[in-house]
């Protein structure tokens, strides 16, 4: 059986759509289809979760995408160093949804993937600093959640001016997989988003280029001389 990706689907709606072939001049072509059928799987991903899974005690969401988001601005407030969040994840226990964050201290530097910062839960950078033994993380830096934000435990900004950031962020959005990625759709799943998707199109009237004189693009022009539509 083949790959379930969002390029073939796509393909496969925009050609029934089109009468089997798509054309250089359709309004329903690929690109287009590809973001009504990554609506359609991300509503039904959502639906699973929280009818089935949640039920189920399951507490990460089925299709869940850990999204990379890099070039993030830090900045200070309050004496601490801070990043506005570029999208807001799923929320998970323990503020899992923010799955990882790493740095780039230098303008023409690499992101250090492999030194990502610490995860705290909220309230606990304040408890940490009242325990001597360990309140600076042993040299590490850690970040808590405020909503959508995150805020340090160092003011890395004033240490590191070109510092940016890459974060690791849990989301549902099918959007950031790729064209041929395998996408986490089961056989039903796969033909419900194919008949949604035809149904959603079939709602849009396609004119006749060879016999409707109405169509903008042949207004005026006699029927033996119009295009026929490809």
């Amino acid at each position: 059986m083949a790959v379930v990706t969002i390029y073939r689907i796509s393909e496969e709606i925009a050609k029934v759509v089109n009468g089997g072939k798509i054309g250089a001049a359709a309004t329903v072509n690929i690109p287009r289809v590809k973001i009504v059928v990554g609506q359609l799987i991300n509503a039904m991903l959502k639906v699973e979760y929280f009818t089935i899974n949640a039920k189920m005690g399951e507490t990460i969401p089925n299709g869940t995408v850990l999204g990379l988001y890099e070039g993030l601005e830090v900045f200070t407030s309050n004496g601490k160093s801070q990043c506005n969040l570029p999208i807001k994840p799923i929320k998970l226990p323990r503020n899992m949804g923010v799955w990882a964050v790493y740095p780039k201290y230098e303008l023409n530097g690499n992101y250090d993937y492999d030194g990502e910062f610490i995860p705290l839960q909220m309230g606990q950078g304040a408890l940490i600093k009242s325990q001597p033994l360990f309140n600076d993380l042993l040299g590490q830096i850690g970040y808590e959640n405020f909503g959508d934000r995150l805020a340090f435990t160092k003011d890395i900004k004033s240490l590191f001016p070109d510092v940016v950031l890459a974060m690791r962020l849990a989301i549902m959005d099918i959007s950031q997989y790729g064209d041929y990625d395998m996408l986490p759709l089961l056989p039903e799943q796969e033909i419900d988003i194919k008949n949604q998707a035809i149904k959603f199109f079939m709602q849009e009237t396609v004119p006749d280029m060879l016999v409707d004189t109405t169509s903008d693009q042949e207004k005026g022009v006699p029927v033996n001389q119009q295009k026929q539509g490809s």
